[in-house]
């Protein structure tokens, strides 16, 4: 029998952003199927950033069987090239670097300039995802909304691009904003469009990035989009990773800068925004609702369930760096000769199946270690009766 979980309210399903870390993503959603097999539609609501992005959909635009879309998502990870995603050799990299000495000279180019050239990310999934599928998902009511995050280059925004019933209606919170639309494959374009590796995605009449640029409430979207609980699964292992301190005798490269950047982007302000929600919550239980009701705070405490990788993300990487295209491990080169964590930088563009298949077993792994947590999350009632 296959049950709904609409009686239980919306759980909402925030997947951030990361690059390759996303393959971790497939591992705990893999969990979720296993441990309420007969859960057809677990989540509600979906929200993705970059990469996390590729996965909203790929649940989003599936069949109507949670764990056949599951399964469908880990066989494209674990199959993965990195000549699936991008090119990256001598002539794209020469090519990067006319147009950065162009728009210098010239103030602006002619077309997008990005490091890496991620056409074949867009052919990969012209054929892997099914946006039409979308729409049928939420007319059978399976679905209530999905959103993907991009960045506006120009008006510098947080735009939630999303699609969903009638009721779900756009916002507008000045650097955060919704926007109702038919979601295409350029939105996935724009929200995993990496700053300066991956080029921006003209949207309408802007130009778009990916969605963790400037993006400090992540959850929040899930929760204009009627969610009243949310699952975040993270790529950070920020929390059991332990700073790794070096002698400054030298000036730090531009792949360590970069490495920090990407870092900053992608880890810590969704860290931040998760200890904000607790914090809330904190708060919120402190103060009686009629309280809150005399003083209009609109306030209301959600259910937070994260679960993010439980070993360094960097330490897996460095085991299949030999995978990366040999220009990027010169671009890399002192970093990892020398061990400064340059595998952080690495994973985010190691799209190599040993890679993704290791992260989808730690994601399985530390899904199973929080089984009690997921079935009370997902459906309480099932949580009375399975056996973990």
């Amino acid at each position: 029998m296959h049950i709904a979980n609409s009686a239980l309210g919306k759980a909402g399903l925030v997947l951030t952003g990361g690059g390759a870390r996303a393959a971790y993503q497939v591992g705990v959603l893999r969990a979720v199927s296993d441990l309420l097999p007969d859960l057809n539609d677990p989540f509600r609501v979906i929200c993705g950033t970059s990469a996390g992005a590729i996965n909203a959909v790929a649940l989003a635009g599936g069949d109507d069987i949670f764990r056949h879309n599951v399964g469908h998502l880990e066989r494209l990870w674990a199959r993965l090239k990195i000549e699936d995603i991008y090119r990256a050799d001598v002539f794209g990299m020469s090519r990067w670097m006319t147009g950065f000495v162009r728009g210098i000279l010239q103030g602006q180019g002619d077309e997008p300039v990005s490091l890496l050239d991620n056409r074949p990310l867009r052919a990969f999934l012209e054929k892997e995802m099914h946006f039409d599928a979308i729409a049928r998902s939420i007319d059978e009511g399976r679905l209530d909304a999905i959103g993907i995050n991009a960045c506006a280059y120009t008006a510098g925004q947080n735009v939630c691009f999303f699609q969903g019933k009638p009721e779900v209606a756009s916002w507008d919170l000045g650097q955060r904003v919704g926007a109702k639309c038919q979601l295409t494959l350029d939105h996935v374009m724009a929200s995993s469009a990496i700053p300066t590796i991956f080029p921006p995605v003209k949207l309408n009449r802007e130009y778009f990035g990916d969605g963790v640029t400037r993006q400090m409430a992540h959850i929040s979207p899930a929760l204009h989009m009627g969610a009243d609980r949310v699952l975040v699964i993270g790529v950070s292992a920020n929390r059991v990773s332990k700073p790794v301190r070096f002698s400054a005798k030298e000036p730090p490269s531009l792949a360590k800068v970069m490495e920090h950047v990407l870092n900053g982007l992608f880890l810590d302000t969704m860290e931040y925004d998760i200890d904000r929600l607790i914090t809330i919550n904190r708060l919120v239980d402190l103060i009686p609702e009629e309280k809150r009701q005399e003083a209009g705070l609109n306030l209301r405490p959600v259910k937070l369930l994260d679960i993010s990788p439980s070993r360094p993300i960097n330490e897996i990487a460095s085991q299949y760096l030999d995978g990366l295209p040999l220009i990027l491990r010169r671009l890399l080169g002192r970093n990892l000769e020398k061990g400064e964590g340059g595998a952080s930088l690495a994973s985010y563009l190691l799209f190599d199946h040993r890679f993704c298949r290791d992260l989808i077993a730690l994601g399985y792994q530390d899904a199973q270690a929080q089984a009690h947590q997921l079935v009370e999350f997902l459906d309480p009632r099932a949580s009375q009766e399975i056996s973990l």
